[in-house]
């Protein structure tokens, strides 16, 4: 199985959700804090290509917005609670729904023109093309 990497913002959403499910035992589910969710993502190089793959269940491809800034990539939408289920009658609810939000800090620079997002099955896929490298230039010394 493999080991998956310390992800700070990850070990922050478990503490809001310890934090949550502890004021809910405190003052009763009709008082619960804020739900904030966050979808998980992959970020990898292949080719000359720099590929963001992120877990959207549930979420269309027209509730979800991606921009590009410098090296910045943002990825924001919201997911739909498609049933009502009354509190009575759950056993347990952990799926989050609501907005969220993403972003991602990207290694190199990317051709922004070029940028291609698709999403099948629930994995939103963008393939973020690099810029290339800016080789050094040689300067020559001339003699005065």
């Amino acid at each position: 199985m493999p080991q998956r990497a310390w992800d700070p913002w990850r070990e922050l959403m478990r503490m809001q959700e310890d934090l949550s499910r502890s004021f809910e035992r405190l003052f009763g589910p009709e008082r619960k804090a804020v739900s904030f969710w966050a979808p998980d993502v992959d970020i990898y190089e292949k080719e000359n290509n720099i590929i963001v793959r992120a877990d959207l269940p549930e979420v269309k491809p027209q509730d979800v917005e991606i921009s590009i800034v410098d090296t910045t990539l943002k990825i924001k939408g919201a997911r739909k609670q498609v049933e009502e289920v009354k509190e009575e009658n759950a056993y347990r609810m952990e799926r989050k729904y609501g907005s969220f939000e993403r972003t991602i800090e990207l290694p190199v620079s990317v051709k922004t023109e070029e940028v291609e997002a698709t999403y099948k099955e629930g994995v939103l896929t963008i393939t973020l093309p690099k810029t290339e490298e800016k080789k050094a230039k040689e300067i020559k010394i001339k003699a005065a």
